[in-house]
């Protein structure tokens, strides 16, 4: 009996190797998931912060809708 090469070009993989392999992708890209849901969530964090130190002062005082509303009517 010849010992199986699983290197060779002409070798299909096994199931298990198949599965391995395929566990080991999907371990990957969980926790490549993990790391950009933590990056993207850090990047929405900054931007707000961001927006709040850096929010005109002026924005505060923008009337309501019940104000516009009664602003037209006036017109």
């Amino acid at each position: 009996m010849t010992t199986r090469d699983p290197m060779a070009p002409d070798t299909e993989p096994t199931d298990e190797e198949l599965a391995a392999v395929m566990d080991a992708a999907r371990e990957l890209a969980v926790q490549r998931r993990v790391l950009s849901d933590a990056w993207v969530t850090a990047r929405l964090e900054e931007a707000a912060r961001f927006a709040r130190e850096h929010r005109s002062p002026h924005e505060d005082e923008r009337p309501s809708e019940d104000q516009r509303d009664d602003q037209r009517e006036v017109s």
